[in-house]
């Protein structure tokens, strides 16, 4: 079925800007758009931003090719730093530095160039999957190339209108620094620090100069406040697909036992995530159940996780056998990981849709975590039967609401709700028409 307005029969020609590196909920919700977008027969093809480039030239795109020919998506061009091609003789450690800490600094001095491999291409449509700043930059620089309409995808909050939330969010990665980060890596952030002042200013002028920009949860626009006239907002835009619905129940089937660990899923490297936050809950966790590990989920660096031993042992007085990390799993092996633990301990200061929270009710594995809008608005409705909401901030309640769901399990009478799930296809259907109201 074709749902393109346009005469003829005729395929958009959809121009996408997406990291299909990444390993996150973002890159994860624009696979099942771009998925959606070849099963209804739209043309695909992407432009390949500069950090992408940068991260993908030494290592290669063995992940990505895959992606690319099974939904036929024509790479038609990419931009590379010119003024630093040394770059590309990097390690893949110091590339990542380059990438989280530099890169911004990059754009701010225009240290990169366009390099259009297809002469001739013109999209009827430039959609950004990502509300990062460069992707936000080059949605506006392609739409005024090509003179073409642009559509942004907001899958999290850009900025936040509400000095609460603000605050809360700086003194958490506050924390995060000063206990996990090395002194060498606090100066470079502090440095780059003055460069970001203007970021809120620049993504509204960049978000207003396009023709739709499309927040993936109500929390998003709840969150920015200000929202540019141009915005809309899907209620959610997040769902679970057919493929992870099925292998849910599969692993459900299975009657996986609960295992004497906890869990924390996300990245544990970004502090708005609160992983030192659910280290220090850990510490007093461990002393009620002795026996207790905790399961950390996601990709690190081998200093990182020394950096975390070392504050366990020093700081907290915990064994650095108790925290297991299991760098990045697949689906089916999280899905099995969730189902055998006693709780997910989720204290993420960040979040529209969380898929994490989404996957683990699902599995009947409960959920404690902090009181923020995505998760209050998504899941107050099954609050103290599957996710327990503590104050943003307070790790003392976040460690009681833990107690009070590993004693409810201990006892056998913990209940977990499912929670309300939008169909993939309706919320697709809802996408597309969006789209096709900028293409009329």
């Amino acid at each position: 079925m074709n749902l393109s307005p346009r005469k003829h029969n005729v395929s958009p020609r959809v121009l996408t800007l997406v990291n299909l590196l990444g390993k996150g909920g973002g890159t994860t919700r624009a696979l099942q758009s771009l998925d959606y977008y070849y099963r209804i027969g739209w043309q695909l093809a992407t432009f390949i931003d500069y950090l992408t480039y940068v991260w993908g030239v030494r290592e290669g795109f063995e992940d990505v090719v895959p992606i690319y020919r099974r939904y036929n998506i024509a790479p038609v061009g990419y931009e590379k730093p010119t003024s630093l091609i040394h770059l590309l003789n990097l390690s893949p450690k110091n590339r990542r530095l380059l990438y989280g800490v530099f890169g911004e600094l990059l754009c701010k001095q225009n240290l990169c160039k366009k390099v259009f491999i297809v002469r001739g291409y013109k999209p009827d449509v430039v959609i950004s999957f990502h509300e990062d700043l460069p992707y936000l930059r080059l949605a506006s620089e392609l739409k005024n190339l090509y003179s073409a309409p642009a559509i942004t995808f907001l899958q999290s909050t850009p900025f936040y209108g509400d000095k609460t939330r603000m605050r809360n969010i700086k003194e958490a990665c506050l924390l995060h620094r000063r206990l996990l980060v090395n002194s060498w890596s606090k100066m470079a952030l502090d440095t780059i620090r003055g460069f970001l002042k203007e970021n809120r200013r620049e993504i509204e002028v960049l978000l207003d100069s396009l023709d739709r920009v499309i927040a993936i949860s109500k929390a998003i626009v709840i969150e920015m406040q200000k929202v540019p006239r141009n915005t809309v907002y899907m209620d959610p835009g997040v769902s679970l697909d057919s493929g992870a619905m099925n292998i849910i129940r599969r692993i459900r089937a299975l009657n996986i036992p609960r295992e004497d660990y906890i869990a924390f899923i996300g990245r544990p490297t970004d502090c708005r995530k609160g992983f030192a936050e659910a280290l220090i809950a850990f510490k007093f966790l461990h002393k009620e159940f002795p026996t207790l590990k905790l399961l950390v989920a996601g990709t690190t660096s081998p200093s990182f996780k020394k950096g975390v031993y070392h504050f366990l042992e020093k700081y907290l007085g915990v064994n650095w056998s108790k925290v297991v990390f299991t760098g990045f799993l697949g689906r089916e092996d999280l899905y099995k990981l969730i189902t055998g633990s006693r709780l997910v301990l989720y204290p993420s200061h960040a979040d529209a849709y969380p898929f994490v929270v989404l996957e683990s009710l699902m599995l009947e594995t409960p959920v404690v975590a902090y009181r923020i809008p995505a998760l209050e608005i998504y899941y107050g409705n099954i609050e103290g039967e599957g996710i327990w909401l503590v104050k943003e901030g307070d790790i003392e309640k976040l460690v009681g609401a833990a107690i009070e769901v590993l004693e409810l399990e201990r006892r056998k009478e913990l209940k977990v709700g499912f929670p309300r799930i939008r169909p993939m296809d309706e919320i697709m259907r809802e996408e597309i028409e969006l789209i096709n109201r900028v293409l009329r």
